[in-house]
């Protein structure tokens, strides 16, 4: 019986080490190995992966089947070649989203969050703006809320890329305000002077026919800071948007079927000689991926060269022309003008009352306010810029980062690459896939410059149009933002071509060459914002005939300060130094 157990144990571990050794063998010769890859990256079914390798000769991607005798069997067929071009070209579309996509999410989380920033800070400018006319000068929210209303959703609309005058919303706003300081002037503490609503409409219409001008030029000043931060503001977020819409575009670029299949024989065809855990040849990843996406590079030097002009765009928002830091100080520009009128009252108060027909035995004895509210001023007296802290330090890291992706384009083939985990790094390496079978890849390696002279490179519409948007982008900042644009525009103030809805440089000849400083005073003058002082500031202002020619013919008068513009032209350096250093 013992003997009998012995036999059948012998003849059943002889049974299963035989059956072992075959499906050993099997996985070894077999295309086992291939079908658990293939399904593990989800290819596609298991079941067009041949179990044994097979002859199909209607391969012609992975190599010329129909060239080779029926003895050279693969592991691939016909219809599984076909899913590794589908995966080929997801992987491809894949890559080239997972490279760009930090930057993509960096750049609009930022747009929404600098959007959602501006929207806040112009309620907040309008809550005290209007605290300002109830506290101060009695005009009841009744009176002033709806023009005040209007020009901040003026504002609004400017900054949704929509066409506004803001020199005319400006306009609009002191003619409505108009006629209640011209109440607030008349009425004592105790008087009973009212006006009709006749007076009013009167007063209101003809406010920009009073001579001299109630408000002096400080409604235009006010309008020309305004309207040039906004203007900053909105091309910030255009050349962001269009950034985005750029890294999309590359997303969604066309892959030519020549590219699909030179992606498929690097990442899959290595696959059919059952080879599938050795890593493509550096130099065979080079070669591919640059033909590939040599077609990017076309927007390549548009790319680099709007980022510099962000740069100096960023410039002018640190300095003079930022919307946050503007906004922020409206109330204070609004309450200037408005002490301004009330220190000028006795030159413009009887011809007011000529051009509306109103006579009034009533002398003007309200006294002129000296100090703003702490509640009112604490947002006027601020010095420093409103932007700083967290919205300033975002900025700061989105340019930072836009500098890194200069040339991200001409790079990206090379970025891929260099992907140890995927690719192996050895350029001299036998032990990788080369195209045909393991060794070392000895064609040579194609740069970029090269590849973008071959009459056969096929380019995606897409991309040329967007070339097209990028150059005209970078042209129109170039323009409007340089250094020295910088340091004269803000010296030009018009006098008599600012009227409601005008705006228009080019229609007048006289321009007012002064500093916002002379006009708006520093922080501790009268005119600073703050209405705190008692002494009027002396405004020096030079009527120059410049015609349509925005360049003064007089020296600029030196900023005491140190200079803004000097400030400017050592940032813009900085960003020329280092676009530089990255070319080279």
């Amino acid at each position: 019986m013992a003997k009998s157990y012995f036999v059948y144990f012998f003849l059943w571990t002889f049974c299963a080490n035989s059956l072992a050794d075959l499906d050993s063998e099997s996985q070894t010769t077999g295309c086992h190995r291939v079908k658990q890859a293939y399904l593990r990256e989800h290819i596609g079914p298991g079941d067009l992966v041949p179990s044994e390798p097979v002859y199909d000769g209607d391969i012609s991607i992975c190599f010329n089947a129909a060239s080779k005798p029926t003895t050279e069997k693969s592991c691939c067929s016909k219809s599984s070649e076909l899913t590794y071009v589908t995966a080929a070209e997801k992987f491809m579309r894949d890559t080239i989203r997972t490279k760009n996509a930090y930057l993509k999410k960096l750049v609009m989380d930022h747009i929404e969050q600098y959007e959602e920033r501006l929207e806040n800070v112009i309620k907040s400018s309008f809550n005290r703006t209007s605290q300002l006319l109830i506290d101060l000068y009695d005009i009841p929210a009744s009176a002033h809320s709806k023009p005040l209303q209007e020009f901040y959703q003026d504002i609004r609309t400017y900054l949704k890329m929509k066409h506004v005058s803001l020199y005319g919303s400006v306009n609009a706003l002191f003619d409505s305000l108009f006629p209640y300081l011209y109440k607030f002037i008349l009425e004592g503490k105790n008087s009973s002077v009212t006006l009709s609503p006749e007076h009013i409409q009167c007063l209101k219409n003809k406010r920009q026919e009073i001579t001299p001008n109630p408000f002096g030029t400080l409604p235009y000043n006010m309008s020309h800071i305004l309207n040039k931060a906004l203007s900053t503001a909105k091309s910030y977020m255009d050349v962001l948007t269009l950034l985005v819409e750029a890294i999309n575009t590359t997303d969604h670029v066309t892959l030519t079927e020549k590219c699909q299949h030179a992606v498929t024989r690097l990442q899959y065809c290595s696959h059919c000689q059952q080879e599938v855990d050795i890593k493509p040849c550096k130099g065979f990843c080079l070669n591919s991926m640059r033909r590939c996406l040599a077609q990017l590079s076309v927007i390549s030097n548009d790319w680099n060269g709007l980022i510099m002009s962000v740069g100096r765009l960023q410039t002018w928002m640190a300095q003079k022309y930022d919307a946050e830091h503007t906004l922020n100080k409206l109330d204070g520009k609004l309450d200037t003008a408005i002490m301004y009128a009330l220190s000028s009252r006795d030159q413009f108060m009887n011809t007011a009352k000529k051009v509306c027909g109103f006579e009034t035995a009533v002398s003007p004895k309200r006294r002129i306010p000296e100090k703003l509210p702490d509640s009112v001023s604490s947002g006027s007296m601020k010095t420093k810029r409103e932007i700083g802290g967290e919205m300033y330090e975002k900025i700061l890291e989105v340019m930072k980062e836009l500098l890194t992706s200069l040339k991200m384009f001409d790079t990206i083939a090379d970025d891929i690459c260099n992907q140890q985990i995927f690719y192996d790094q050895d350029i001299n390496s036998t032990q990788c896939w080369n195209g045909l079978t393991k060794g070392r890849y000895s064609e040579v390696i194609e740069d970029i410059p090269t590849l973008l002279t071959r009459t056969a490179m096929v380019i995606d519409p897409k991309l040329v149009g967007l070339k097209d948007k990028l150059a005209a982008m970078r042209v129109n900042l170039m323009t409007r933002y340089s250094d020295y644009d910088y340091a004269t525009d803000r010296r030009h103030i018009q006098s008599d071509s600012f009227k409601y809805g005008s705006g228009d440089y080019n229609n007048h000849h006289n321009h007012l060459l002064t500093d916002d400083e002379d006009l708006f005073g520093s922080s501790n003058d009268m005119y600073s914002g703050s209405g705190s002082g008692s002494t009027s500031s002396t405004i020096d202002v030079v009527i120059e005939d410049v015609g349509n020619n925005l360049t003064p013919t007089t020296p600029v008068k030196p900023n005491p300060s140190g200079g803004s513009s000097c400030a400017t032209v050592s940032i813009s350096t900085v960003f020329m130094v280092i676009f530089s250093l990255t070319v080279l």
